[in-house]
């Protein structure tokens, strides 16, 4: 009779394991590669040109612009659009002789929300991670929770310094160092 009663309970168990499991891989994030393909080219654009007025703008150096690289955490669809999870790193450059200075700086996450249009994805909205308390709240509110855990345990996008002399058009290994 001993048996009889723990079949109930194994067949409990057996169910809340695997709704528990369809649960996580139901919330892991993913990339849609194409979308991200697609979509990065605007939030680049829209990184580089709503980001704020850094050290390097009031310096007198000239060409001053901003550097980016992202990190695409995830990509949600919601309806037409689409949610855009990503840990952006972006330096404030300028020319300075024969190299280059980066000057203020930013790495944070953030969520697009963009939509296609005819000539490809347009950026629609951005949301940023509210600072403070290594922005947990704010990132736990803006993405999955599995996708939440990857911005909290650290996943970053490349150097900017790795991209800077290609975005103004010198050789690779043209000096990049910090203004003053």
């Amino acid at each position: 009779m001993g048996n009889v009663k723990r079949w109930p309970v194994l067949a409990g168990v057996g169910v809340v394991v695997a709704a528990a499991g369809w649960w996580i891989v139901d919330e892991m994030p993913t990339v849609d590669d194409t979308v991200a393909r697609e979509a990065l080219p605007s939030i680049d654009e829209h990184l580089r040109t709503h980001a704020w007025t850094g050290v390097l703008a009031g310096s007198g150096l000239a060409d001053v612009r901003w550097v980016c690289t992202q990190k695409v955490i995830e990509t949600r669809p919601d309806g037409d659009r689409v949610k855009v999870g990503l840990v952006a790193g972006c330096d404030e450059t300028a020319r300075d002789g024969a190299g280059l200075v980066t000057g203020s700086g930013f790495r944070q996450p953030m969520v697009y929300l963009v939509e296609r249009g005819e000539r490809g994805y347009r950026v629609l909205d951005r949301q940023l991670a509210k600072d403070g308390a290594g922005y947990s709240p704010s990132v736990k509110a803006m993405f999955s929770w599995l996708g939440a855990r990857r911005v909290l345990d650290g996943a970053s996008p490349d150097d900017p310094r790795s991209v800077t002399p290609a975005a103004f058009g010198l050789p690779e290994g043209t000096p990049v160092r910090a203004w003053r």
